[in-house]
C-alpha cells in the first residue's frame, strides 16, 4: 500500500426533479374557473384537454414543466422510469418537471383537465 493522496474526483450529486402531488382538500370540488384563476395568480397559461373514457397517451416528455390539473372524470398518470402510477380524481393536481416521460389514462367516464405552463 501507499500513502499517495487520492486523485480521483467524486461523482457530483445532482438532485432529480420531483413530481409534486396535490390533493384537493377544499369543501366539493373546484369549477375549471377556479383552478383558472389558481394557476394564471402563479404565472401560468392553461388550456382545457378532455380525453374520452379509456382512453390516454403513451408515455412522452416535453421540454418545458407541466401542470395538469384535474377539473373533472379521473386520471391515472404514469411515469415508467419510477414505475408508478399517480390517481388523480377533480381538483388534484400534479407537477410535472421537464424532461420527465409520462403517459396518461382517464378512467371509465373520462376526464377534463386543465393543462399549464409558465
Amino acid at each position: 500500500m501507499t500513502d499517495e493522496p487520492n486523485n480521483i474526483l467524486p461523482f457530483p450529486s445532482i438532485s432529480k426533479p420531483a413530481v409534486r402531488v396535490s390533493l384537493w382538500e377544499g369543501p366539493g370540488r373546484p369549477t375549471e374557473e377556479t383552478l383558472r384563476a389558481r394557476l394564471a395568480a402563479d404565472g401560468y397559461q392553461a388550456v382545457r384537454w378532455a380525453s374520452e373514457p379509456a382512453t390516454g397517451y403513451p408515455p412522452h416528455a416535453h421540454i418545458y414543466p407541466e401542470v395538469l390539473w384535474l377539473v373533472s372524470g379521473d386520471l391515472t398518470v404514469i411515469l415508467p422510469a419510477e414505475k408508478r402510477l399517480i390517481e388523480l380524481a377533480a381538483g388534484d393536481r400534479i407537477e410535472l418537471p421537464r424532461g420527465l416521460s409520462h403517459g396518461t389514462m382517464a378512467g371509465a367516464d373520462g376526464a377534463v383537465y386543465l393543462l399549464a405552463t409558465r
